[in-house]
């Protein structure tokens, strides 16, 4: 777990609890040097405006997503928290929403809900609507009630309920943008529609919250990488991420996945209403609503548990190959060298991730300089882009190796011929990767993975390269004779 904050939980009257569910997120970005949050204020809204006391994750997730430095603006302008259903999302973004809105600003503030469907969106406000018109004493003529176009004035605060479709904030200056069930988005809607909405505002907020979602979820898949690679390089977030799953080694049919996935449980789930749904047929479903594991993730190529135990201190060697790859959507680069430790264990460990094929070939060549006599493998895709100086070191690979090298790759690990350095990305990548069978052997496949696995195909065609055998040739001697001797 990362460190936690340097300020508290919002301290609240705490419901007594029955249950293993996990207060803290499996997977969280750090908050840098906070110097304050309105996390409690959001608690102490919800108790006072409607009756409810937030349960300790969700103020977890509210303190640190509102975490502010010493100028008053927010630490991270973006957030995405992820969690099973039925936790108590909805909960947390009414009380978000309602403290937003009657809060008195410097000036005017937008904001702007919206989610997946149009009818889980104006649910928000139908729910939450009829509590401040009570509360707040508010005129017929603040409150608009049409369906799609809800929206409501509270002094010069508004607030409006929008489609999400690229057109959704066209108009529009936001300066707290909700999306709910960001797994249901397109990124065009996402990057086009909202997001550039806020450009213009001093302190803004994109709150995301979602379950799990599909390959389909290109949207959601993005910012949870991003989220996923601040945690391993250490470098300042671009927003803050929060995550209730299993890790990739437990077996997700168990009551200690369960328990990371639904920090709800002893409060308002039981472990036996989820025991219950683990039997439904639609296994896909129940991993994904009640598990927040993206599908197909229980039909991984290792073991549970298998990889986090092939974690070691010791890293590679200089040398070795250094396997590259390009995400699907050539949104990313990235790059895995293996060769052997001080031990004579072959290790391996993210090079090194990018976004652009100019940062690419840049990483390339520090490792080159870094790792002599490093051997460089790269896709067909790469291969076209390749600089000259790389060219007598470069292995050209692609699915036939794959499948050359899944099967032994897999001995290898499970034979603890295989270590790696524990980064987070490589292990996610690692977990969800689906083999299916080909003609006599296994290989990795990126359309039956629930997600990227760019990491893992860079893992199987470093290590099999190293792996095999090197054909040991001895050079004839040329001799020379000087004339008359």
């Amino acid at each position: 777990m990362p460190p936690r904050p340097s300020f508290s939980l919002s301290e609240r009257k705490e419901t007594s609890k029955k249950g293993k569910g996990h207060d803290l997120p499996r997977l969280e970005t750090i908050v840098p040097e906070p110097a304050g949050t309105y996390g409690p204020e959001v608690a102490e809204w919800a108790s006072r405006i409607m009756g409810i006391e937030l349960m300790p994750w969700q103020r977890r997730v509210l303190d640190q997503q509102l975490a502010f430095g010493a100028d008053g603006q927010f630490l991270n302008h973006v957030s995405l928290v992820s969690v099973a259903r039925q936790n108590g999302k909805t909960a947390a973004l009414k009380a978000l929403v309602g403290w937003w809105l009657t809060k008195v600003w410097e000036e005017p503030q937008t904001i702007l809900t919206t989610a997946h469907r149009l009818d889980l969106a104006c649910a928000l406000f139908q729910d939450l609507a009829p509590i401040l018109e009570a509360k707040f004493g508010l005129d017929k003529r603040d409150v608009t009630w049409a369906y799609g176009r809800n929206q409501m004035k509270v002094g010069a605060n508004k607030w409006l309920v929008r489609a999400a479709k690229p057109s959704a904030g066209h108009g529009l200056s936001c300066d707290l943008i909700i999306v709910d069930e960001l797994f249901g988005v397109d990124t065009e809607t996402l990057d086009i529609g909202l997001r550039p909405t806020q450009r213009a505002r001093r302190n803004p907020l994109l709150s995301m919250w979602s379950t799990a979602g599909t390959e389909e979820s290109i949207a959601m898949l993005k910012w949870r990488e991003e989220g996923l690679r601040v945690i391993d390089t250490g470098e300042k977030p671009p927003l803050y991420l929060a995550e209730y799953s299993p890790p990739p080694e437990l077996d997700p049919m168990t009551a200690a996945a369960w328990e990371y996935a639904n920090p709800a449980l002893g409060y308002t789930l039981s472990i036996d209403t989820l025991e219950d749904e683990s039997h439904a047929p639609n296994r896909a479903g129940f991993l994904r609503s009640s598990v927040n594991l993206w599908v197909q993730t229980e039909t991984g190529w290792l073991s549970p548990g298998l990889w986090k135990e092939r974690t070691t201190n010791l890293p590679p060697l200089p040398g070795g190959v250094l396997a590259c790859e390009v995400s699907v959507d050539d949104g990313r680069y990235c790059a895995v060298r293996v060769n052997h430790n001080a031990e004579n264990v072959l290790t391996a460990t993210v090079a090194f991730m990018c976004d652009t094929l100019a940062a690419l070939w840049d990483n390339v060549e520090r490792e080159v300089s870094r790792n002599p006599g490093l051997t460089v493998a790269i896709t067909p895709t790469l291969d076209v882009h390749c600089p000259s100086a790389l060219a007598r070191r470069r292995v050209v690979v692609g699915y036939r190796e794959i499948t050359s090298f899944t099967g032994a790759v897999r001995q290898s690990i499970t034979e603890n011929k295989l270590q790696h350095t524990g980064e987070t990305m490589l292990a996610e990548h690692v977990g969800r990767a689906v083999a299916v069978r080909t003609p006599g052997a296994i290989a990795l496949s990126s359309t039956k993975s629930p997600g990227p696995i760019e990491l893992a195909r860079c893992l199987v065609w470093a290590a099999g390269l190293m792996s095999k055998p090197r054909p040991n040739v001895t050079r004839p001697a040329i001799a020379f004779v000087r004339a008359g001797a």
